[in-house]
């Protein structure tokens, strides 16, 4: 079983080459979360797969809460990877999802990482779309070096390039800067598609009067809803607009 969350498509793609190439079922956090479901089965055989991408050096707040929520019958031991993927510094998500499974009783077997397109639009400027698909190809053999770890169930511990503390620190104080969803802004090329209020993870989106209105202090943010816009009409801050968006062409 593979549990993965991602808002542009880099980390479900990772997780589906995983899955099949381990011939391991792959399951949405997300969705799973919307539809209540954290009482899950896992038998003898099968790996327990964690892939999701770094959040300012750390963990989603959705994976967090996942995790936290989440109990499996059938644990035996059995093998138990994360795979990550990120874009400048990975910072120290293995070790967090690492304490946090270990509250569970569940032991983290394999580390693993790939660099992929950064997201943060607020910040990176993706308008070049034959770079981002260059470092998106770039990745493909490393997902693949992934997979077959994985499905020879290899141990593989990651050495983060950055103390943990220091990552941790950074992450606590850096995503909580921006979570919250005041940043978040619709332009008038807005057709009200409803794609953004129904594809929120966090159901952090309703629609009002034909316009996507954020109903919630904080979000995970992903920026699915920026990059999934079929108008561009959603934009986070002053600068996402000049800086344009990426979805992952695999998925």
């Amino acid at each position: 079983m593979i549990l993965y969350f991602s808002g542009t498509g880099n980390s479900r793609h990772l997780a589906e080459l995983i899955g099949r190439q381990a011939h391991e079922r792959v399951c949405d956090m997300a969705e799973l979360m919307r539809s209540g479901t954290t009482a899950l089965c896992l038998s003898a055989e099968e790996r327990l797969g964690w892939v999701f991408p770094t959040h300012f050096w750390g963990m989603p707040a959705l994976v967090r809460e996942f995790v936290s929520r989440v109990s499996f019958s059938g644990y035996a031991g059995q093998y138990c990877f994360a795979a990550v993927t990120y874009g400048m510094v990975c910072g120290n998500p293995h070790g967090q999802l690492r304490s946090l499974l270990r509250d569970k009783g569940i032991g983290l077997t394999a580390s693993f990482s790939v660099r992929m397109v950064d997201v943060w639009t607020p910040l990176f400027n993706l308008t070049d779309k034959a770079r981002s698909l260059r470092i998106t190809q770039a990745a493909i053999p490393v997902m693949e070096r992934v997979a077959r770890a994985v499905a020879d169930k290899r141990r593989a511990k990651r050495i983060s390039c950055l103390p943990p503390l220091i990552a941790d620190a950074v992450h606590k104080i850096m995503y909580q800067h921006h979570r919250p969803t005041s940043p978040f802004h619709t332009t008038d090329s807005c057709i009200a598609c409803r794609l953004c209020a129904d594809s929120c993870p966090t159901n952090a989106i309703e629609m009002n009067a034909g316009r996507p209105m954020w109903v919630t202090g904080e979000c995970t943010l992903c920026l699915r809803c920026l990059h999934h816009c079929p108008r561009f009409a959603i934009q986070y801050g002053p600068h996402t607009h000049r800086h344009g968006q990426f979805v992952n062409p695999y998925v």
